[in-house]
């Protein structure tokens, strides 16, 4: 029995892997716009949202400058994370045309 590897011809055309390549790019562009933007919705909507919950829960016991930066600090970390979740899920159909080999 012999240790070698045989090379098989290969089916895929160099026009048919382009294409592909171009279909798997076009596909991570659009995977970033989503992203983006559901970050930049995110980041207004989490900062409001932890400056209003940080607001009821320590109402008198602190400054407002300690509530507008932990809401900031927390709203931004909140969409960022929400913002990469929404935006993956949002576009996955797409990536999953480009695996099945049906994108247009």
């Amino acid at each position: 029995m012999s240790s070698e590897l045989v090379q098989q011809p290969s089916a895929v055309t160099p026009d048919s892997f382009e294409r592909s390549l171009a279909a798997e790019r076009a596909a991570e562009q659009t995977l970033m716009r989503s992203i983006t933007k559901s970050v930049v919705v995110g980041i207004p909507l989490g900062i409001g949202f932890f400056m209003l919950l940080l607001t009821i829960a320590l109402a008198g016991l602190a400054e407002w400058y300690v509530i507008v930066g932990l809401g900031a600090i927390m709203g931004v970390l909140a969409a960022v994370l929400f913002g990469m979740l929404g935006g993956v899920t949002l576009v996955t159909h797409a990536l999953e045309e480009v695996d099945k080999g049906t994108s247009h």
